[in-house]
């Protein structure tokens, strides 16, 4: 019951081929064709059954609202993607485990927001994350940032409230100000945070954050 078959999708048993277009809204194992490069956006928003999805090392894009609300979705391999756009995960809350490999860069704007299953995140490469990214992951509980991260944009941890402990290389205009609130809010209402390991060379450190944070304990891990 393929609706896209123009896009030469089709079924291998119970396992839906995915080779472009939108996914049937039904449908609850799929595969990602070798063909496919870049999952566009809106492939498999609000497929609300969907539990797994086999993908292959040739991924390299994952498009706006790819699988925003898929509230069945527990684990997706991600290991050779570059870019993630915004919206891409949206509400995925049962969405516990997430494979980041070494080439990715760039996480969208509220990518992963309400993704509350989320307990651990490793970004070995990334260097951009978008405003609320990872809003209300309520189950995060520690996050370990690429030595290239450049820049956490607005809200993008807001309201992690487990969050105990993240390992960041801070640099200078990582944080960008809210000009409104005269304030740094990557990490505001992470009431759990209590350990930063700083890795890498340190430019400059905050002086008007207000993350609201535990006994906040700031470590500087030598890099060889």
């Amino acid at each position: 019951m393929a609706d896209h078959a123009d896009d030469g999708n089709d079924y291998d048993g119970d396992v839906f081929v995915y080779r472009g277009g939108r996914a049937p809204r039904h449908i609850t194992h799929v595969r990602i064709d070798e063909s496919v490069d870049v999952i566009k956006e809106n492939a498999f928003n609000g497929c609300e059954d969907l539990v797994q999805v086999e993908t292959h090392d040739g991924i390299r894009k994952v498009g706006q609202w790819a699988f925003l609300k898929c509230i069945s979705l527990r684990q997706i391999s991600l290991k050779h993607v570059v870019e993630i756009d915004g919206y891409a995960f949206y509400f995925c809350e049962n969405l516990a485990d997430v494979e980041f490999g070494d080439n990715l860069e760039t996480i969208g704007e509220r990518a992963f927001d309400g993704c509350c299953s989320l307990e651990h995140l490793k970004l070995p490469s990334i260097i951009t994350i978008g405003m609320q990214a990872f809003w209300k992951c309520k189950a995060l509980k520690d996050v370990e940032f690429s030595e290239r991260l450049e820049t956490i944009e607005s809200n993008a941890f807001y309201g992690c409230d487990r969050l105990e402990g993240i390992a960041i290389p801070l640099k200078r205009d990582m944080f960008p100000l809210d000009w409104l609130h005269q304030k740094y809010d990557q990490f505001d209402g992470c009431d759990q945070l209590k350990t930063v390991d700083l890795v890498g060379g340190i430019t400059k450190l905050l002086h008007r954050c207000t993350w609201k944070v535990g006994e906040l304990k700031w470590k500087k891990k030598s890099i060889e």
